[in-house]
C-alpha cells in the first residue's frame, strides 16, 4: 500500500505536466496568482503593529498665572478724574481743592447700605458652606447625614402631599367662584332689570336706550354676548372634569386639571371684562348725553368690579399652585437623590459638589467685597486735588466727575476691548514694556478703569489707566507701551490644559492607573488597557495650564496626547506588484506579458 503512494504522485505530476504543456496561458496565470497571493500573506503577517500611542504627564502641584496683553501710550497727561464705579448718594467728600493726598486716601464716600448688607449676607452663606463641607468630609458625621438625609426626603414627601391638598382645595374654591359669576354675570346680562324695560333683558334694553346717541354700542354689546356664551360653555365643560375628579387624584393629573382651570378662568375673565366694558360704555353715554340716572346701572358696574377681583385672584391662586405642585415634586426628587448618595457614604461626586459650592460662596464674598469697595471713591496716586466736583447729599454715578487730581506719576493708558475689560480690576499689577526701550521692564498697578464704554463702528472699549510702581526717566511720554496685566493666580493641582476633555456640560481627563511606563516620553508608549475617565472640576487657566481643583490627586497620570496608530496594511509600503517590476514602467511590462500569452496560445 504503501509503494501506491509514490506511483499515484508520480502520475499525477506526469499528467500536471502534460495538461500545462497543452494549456500554457491558463498554467501560467495559476503560477502567478499562487506566488503573488502567497507574497502579500507574508507580507501582512510580518508587518510591525501600530497600535494607537499614549503621551502622558504627571499632576503635581504649581501656580497658575492668567494674564491680558495690551497696548497703548505713555500718558502726557498727569490728571486724572476720579468718579465712583457704583450709583447713589454722596455721604461724605473728605477733600478741598489745593489739598494733598496720598495713594489711596479716601477722597468720597457713597451710600453703601445695600452692598452692606449683601456682604453680610455672602458672609453667612460662606459660613454655612464650610460647615456644609466639613460635615461632608468629615467621616464621623456619615450616619448623621444619612439621619438627615431620611428626614429630609420624609418632609419634602409632607410637603408635597400639603402641596396637593392645597392645590384641589384651590381649584374646588376657583370652581365656586366660577358659578357665582357665571352666574352673577347671567343674571347682569339677561335680567330685566331696567326701569320701564320688563320685556327686555338688560343688555338689549341699555343698548336700544342709548343707541340713538352711540353707534358703536352694538360692538359692546355683541362682545360682551359673545365672551359671556364662551365663559359659560368653558365653565360647564370645566367644571364636569373637576367634578369627575377626587383628593386622592393623582399629581400629574392634578397638574393638568390646573392648567385646564387656568384656562376656564382665562376665558371667565374675558368675559368680566367685556361686560364691564359694556356697562361702563352705558354709564358714561348716560352721563355724556344727560339721560338720567340709572340705581340698576351702578350696582351692575359695582358687581362687575368684585367679579373682576375674584377673576384676578383665582387666575394668581391657580398659577402658584401649579408652582408650588412642581417646586414640591421637584424637593422631593433633590432629597430622594441626597438620600441615595447618604446610604452610599460620603462618596467623590459629594465631596466634590460640597467643595464647589464652598467655592461659589467664596467667590460670593470676593465678590460682595468688591461692589461694596465701588461705592468708595480713593486717590490711585500722591497728588493734589485741583477741584471737587460734588457735594454731600448729590446723586453720583459711573459718569460722575467726584474730583480732578493732579498727579507727578507716570501712566500708561491702554484701550481694552469689552471681553477683557470684564476681567480687569483696580490694584492687578502689570508688567510694563515698551517698544523704543527693549531693555527697559517696569511693574505696574491698575489705577482705573472707564465705567462708560466707547463705542466706534459697533465695537465698544474701555480705557484702562496703569500707574509705574516706580520712575524711569527713559520713558517720555507718547511711547508705545504693551502691558501684561495679571487678571489672576491660583495654586493648586496643574495639568497641562490639552489633557481636559468635554463631554457635555462636564469635563474629564484620561488617567493610567497604574503608570505607563515610558508614556512621558515624546513618542509615548503602546497600552493594552484603555485609559480610565476621570471627571475633574476646572480652575483658573492660562491657556497652556489648567488648574484642577477636584477629581485628581498629586502624582496622578494624565494623558496629554494621543498618537492614533493605522492598520497594517496601510503602514507597510505596498508590496512590488509581479507585473510591475520597474514601477512606473508597469504599463510597459503588462503589454509585455500579453505578447508571452499570444505567442503562448
Amino acid at each position: 500500500m504503501a509503494t501506491d503512494t509514490p506511483k499515484r504522485a508520480g502520475s499525477a505530476w506526469r499528467s500536471f505536466r502534460s495538461y500545462a504543456k497543452r494549456h500554457k496561458v491558463i498554467s501560467t496565470i495559476v503560477i502567478l496568482v499562487v506566488v503573488y497571493g502567497g507574497y502579500r500573506a507574508y507580507a501582512a503577517t510580518t508587518a510591525p503593529s501600530t497600535a494607537p500611542r499614549y503621551v502622558t504627564s504627571t499632576v503635581a502641584t504649581g501656580t497658575v498665572v492668567a494674564s491680558l496683553t495690551e497696548t497703548g501710550q505713555v500718558s502726557a497727561s498727569q490728571t486724572l478724574t476720579l468718579s465712583p464705579k457704583a450709583s447713589g448718594e454722596v455721604v461724605g467728600v473728605y477733600v478741598t481743592p489745593g489739598q494733598s493726598v496720598y495713594a489711596g486716601q479716601v477722597v468720597a464716600q457713597l451710600d453703601a447700605t445695600d452692598a452692606e448688607q449683601s456682604l453680610r449676607s455672602a458672609e453667612l452663606s460662606l459660613q454655612n458652606a464650610e460647615l456644609s463641607y466639613k460635615q461632608t468630609t468629615a467621616t464621623s458625621t456619615l450616619a448623621l447625614n444619612l439621619t438627615v438625609a431620611q428626614n429630609n426626603v420624609t418632609t419634602a414627601q409632607i410637603a408635597l402631599q400639603k402641596a396637593h391638598d392645597d392645590a384641589y382645595a384651590s381649584i374646588a374654591s376657583v370652581y365656586s367662584d366660577l358659578n357665582t359669576v357665571v352666574t352673577g354675570l347671567d343674571s347682569a346680562l339677561h335680567d330685566s332689570n331696567v326701569a320701564g324695560r320688563a320685556n327686555q333683558e338688560n343688555i338689549d334694553a341699555y343698548a336700544d336706550l342709548v343707541s340713538a346717541h352711540d353707534d358703536s354700542i352694538g360692538i359692546y354689546k355683541n362682545s360682551a354676548e359673545t365672551s359671556y356664551t364662551a365663559a359659560y360653555d368653558a365653565y360647564q365643560s370645566g367644571s364636569t372634569t373637576y367634578k369627575a375628579t377626587n383628593s386622592a387624584i393623582s399629581n400629574d393629573d392634578l397638574l393638568a386639571l390646573a392648567k385646564s382651570t387656568y384656562a376656564t378662568v382665562e376665558t371667565v375673565a374675558d368675559a368680566v371684562r367685556d361686560s364691564h366694558d359694556f356697562f361702563d360704555r352705558v354709564s358714561s353715554d348716560y352721563s355724556l348725553y344727560n339721560l338720567g340716572t340709572s340705581a340698576t346701572l351702578s350696582g351692575l358696574l359695582t358687581s362687575t368690579n368684585t367679579y373682576t377681583t375674584t377673576v384676578t385672584t383665582d387666575l394668581a391662586n391657580v398659577l402658584s399652585d401649579q408652582s408650588s405642585l412642581v417646586s414640591a415634586e421637584q424637593a422631593l426628587a433633590q432629597a430622594q437623590n441626597a438620600l441615595e448618595l447618604a446610604e452610599g457614604g460620603s462618596n467623590a461626586l459629594t465631596v466634590q459638589q460640597a467643595a464647589l459650592s464652598l467655592q461659589q460662596a467664596q467667590d460670593a464674598v470676593t465678590n460682595a467685597q468688591e461692589t461694596l469697595a465701588d461705592y468708595t471713591v480713593t486717590a490711585p496716586f500722591a497728588g493734589t486735588i485741583a477741584s471737587v466736583g460734588v457735594k454731600k447729599y448729590d446723586q453720583a454715578g459711573s459718569g460722575t466727575s467726584v474730583a480732578t487730581l493732579v498727579t507727578n506719576q507716570e501712566t500708561a493708558a491702554v484701550t481694552v476691548n469689552e471681553v477683557d475689560a470684564s476681567k480687569i480690576k483696580v490694584g492687578q499689577k502689570a508688567t510694563l514694556t515698551f517698544d523704543a526701550l527693549p531693555n527697559v521692564s517696569i511693574a505696574g498697578t491698575v489705577a482705573s478703569i472707564d465705567t462708560a464704554g466707547t463705542v466706534s463702528q459697533g465695537v465698544v472699549s474701555y480705557d484702562v489707566v496703569i500707574g509705574f510702581d516706580t520712575e524711569n526717566a527713559s520713558v517720555l511720554p507718547g511711547m508705545s507701551v504693551t502691558a501684561a496685566i495679571e487678571t489672576g493666580s491660583e495654586t493648586g493641582l496643574v495639568i497641562s490644559s490639552g489633557a481636559i476633555k468635554a463631554a457635555g456640560n462636564a469635563s474629564y481627563v484620561e488617567v493610567f492607573d497604574p503608570p505607563l511606563a515610558g508614556s512621558q516620553s515624546p513618542a509615548g508608549a503602546t497600552s493594552v488597557v484603555a485609559p480610565k475617565r476621570v471627571p475633574v472640576t476646572t480652575g483658573l487657566t492660562d491657556g497652556t495650564n489648567t488648574v484642577v481643583e477636584s477629581g485628581l490627586s498629586a502624582g496622578a497620570q494624565v494623558v496629554t496626547q494621543t498618537i492614533a496608530g493605522t492598520s497594517a496594511a496601510s503602514s507597510q509600503p505596498s508590496a512590488p506588484s509581479l507585473f510591475n517590476r520597474a514601477g512606473a514602467g508597469g504599463g510597459g511590462a503588462m503589454r509585455g506579458g500579453a505578447a508571452v500569452f499570444r505567442a503562448g496560445g
